[in-house]
């Protein structure tokens, strides 16, 4: 909302796609570690997955960190254009 009110649209859509597409791994990964324990969502069964699934964790680790803006990841890259452009306007 604050890039469309400072007349960013194409800035505000580029960090809509990013926010969306590492929120929806963030999904995936935790739909595919309760698949991955029979259904189960019970917080007991959820320890030490990271070896049974490490793909799955890197994947939510790397969704997790984008999401909070970590350099030189895409959540990053969206975040900052949205404020450097913020403040060259007029």
């Amino acid at each position: 909302m604050f890039s469309i009110s400072v007349g960013l649209p194409y800035v505000a859509f580029f960090h809509l796609v990013t926010h969306a597409l590492f929120k929806a791994m963030l999904f995936l990964c935790a739909g595919t570690l309760i698949h991955g324990i029979q259904g189960s969502q019970d917080i007991r069964d959820l320890g030490g997955l990271i070896s049974t699934f490490p793909l799955v964790g890197v994947c939510m680790n790397l969704a997790n960190l984008s999401l909070c803006g970590v350099p030189f990841i895409a959540g990053f890259y969206s975040k900052d254009l949205l404020v450097e452009l913020a403040a060259q306007q007029p």
